[in-house]
């Protein structure tokens, strides 16, 4: 909470009052917590801006994280002008769980930024899940799935955006993978074929369907 408000003064109010007065083309902040991303319409004022930032930081004993901080070209204009200079399609970026890439609506082929559950956020999502169910796996069955039921609501809750049913339908899909090998392993003897399981366990105890909880469209 304190370094929310330290940065709400050294970056957030700095950008707004100082930052946006001295550039000549768009540009913006979004922050949480201590990340951020901001967005320029001149690469060049991006530059200057990167340099500076560095500089207001070091003199409140901050720093960016080295491996996190970089200049990309994004946008509606990203593919096109990368395309004209025989430059491979526009870079991904990650911000709170998800990947944000350039892409097009196929209906009206026009820009839309595009999002999806980042690869590092999913692999340590799956890895806590099968954690959680191998510590686990002895309790009774409705206690089991009711548990795993609402780690899932959460994830659905979070990650149930426009553009990444797959990746949501995803982690459902392991999930019940997971289930099915550590529940074999409650005892040394094997209690399920994939066909009980799947088509038995599955029925009397179902987990609960991905869906999209937020919309990205914008009109």
């Amino acid at each position: 909470m304190l370094a929310n408000i330290y940065l709400h003064y050294v970056l957030d109010n700095w950008f707004d009052v100082i930052v946006k007065r001295q550039c000549k083309g768009e540009c913006y902040l979004i922050r949480y917590c201590d990340d951020f991303v901001c967005c320029f319409q001149n690469q060049y004022e991006a530059k200057i801006f990167k340099q500076r930032l560095e500089e207001r930081f070091a003199k409140y004993g901050l720093e960016l994280a080295g491996e996190k901080t970089k200049i990309l070209e994004f946008g509606r204009f990203a593919r096109h002008n990368r395309k004209a200079r025989g430059e491979r399609k526009p870079d991904t970026l990650d911000f709170l769980g998800f990947t944000f890439y350039c892409g097009m609506d196929g209906k009206r082929e026009f820009f839309r930024c595009r999002v999806k559950t980042s690869k590092k956020k999913f692999r340590s999502k799956i890895k806590a899940m099968k954690e959680w169910i191998k510590a686990h796996r002895a309790m009774p069955l409705e206690l089991i799935f009711k548990t795993v039921n609402a780690k899932l609501r959460g994830h659905y809750q979070y990650y149930g955006v426009t553009d990444n049913t797959r990746e949501v339908k995803n982690f459902l899909v392991q999930t019940k993978w997971l289930l099915y090998k550590w529940l074999n392993r409650r005892s040394q003897k094997r209690s399920y074929t994939s066909d009980t399981f799947f088509n038995g366990l599955l029925r009397t105890f179902p987990l609960l369907e991905p869906s999209i909880k937020v919309s990205l469209f914008y009109r």
